[in-house]
């Protein structure tokens, strides 16, 4: 997976939060967690997301990654300012690879990524790692558990590798070159 330059590290953390209020509201309404859930984001890029869900779903554990070392440093410097008392101790900043993700199987109620699936491989355009990307959130989702991403790119051929693994589409919200989605993983609750 490639880092970020530096143009699209300032539109990440600059201009996201009109999109941002939309897709919390939407998750919002379309996903419910069980108690004590733990999540992982991929690409957290500015924490607003990681921060937005902390506050509205109240996980036992919000683990929000990027591969990026800046971005972590950008994150921690956002919500340095929305938490001057110190960030939820739930909220965990932590820099991983979604090409190999450090966590053991079936770690995560929900996973979260928000336009960042697309850069499991080092150009935009090329889907070549991305169904090693989604093979390692389905390997960290639990039985049952919900992914929920937004993505610019491969946007057909992500929903179909979901569909061809089993997952249950059961919410899609497409804006202009936007497509949000909430899959559920196959399984029974443990």
């Amino acid at each position: 997976m490639a880092e970020m330059n530096r143009i699209s590290r300032f539109f990440v953390n600059r201009s996201s939060a009109r999109r941002n209020t939309r897709i919390y509201e939407w998750i919002r309404a379309n996903l419910s967690l069980p108690p004590g859930a733990a999540c992982l984001e991929i690409g957290c890029g500015s924490g607003d997301m990681a921060a937005r869900l902390v506050d509205g779903f109240r996980p036992a554990r919000y683990v929000a990654t990027d591969l990026d070392p800046r971005q972590l440093d950008a994150a921690r410097e956002a919500l340095a300012r929305r938490y001057p008392n110190g960030p939820p101790i739930a909220l965990e900043l932590r820099t991983a690879d979604m090409l190999a993700l450090p966590f053991p199987d079936a770690s995560f109620d929900a996973v979260f990524a928000f336009v960042a699936i697309h850069h499991a491989s080092p150009k935009h355009r090329d889907f070549a790692n991305v169904p090693r990307a989604l093979s390692e959130i389905d390997r960290v989702l639990r039985p049952v558990g919900s992914l929920v991403y937004e993505e610019i790119e491969h946007k057909e051929k992500i929903r179909q590798w979901l569909v061809d693994h089993g997952y249950a589409l059961t919410g899609i919200q497409r804006n202009w070159k936007r497509e949000s989605v909430l899959a559920q993983k196959p399984g029974h609750p443990p």
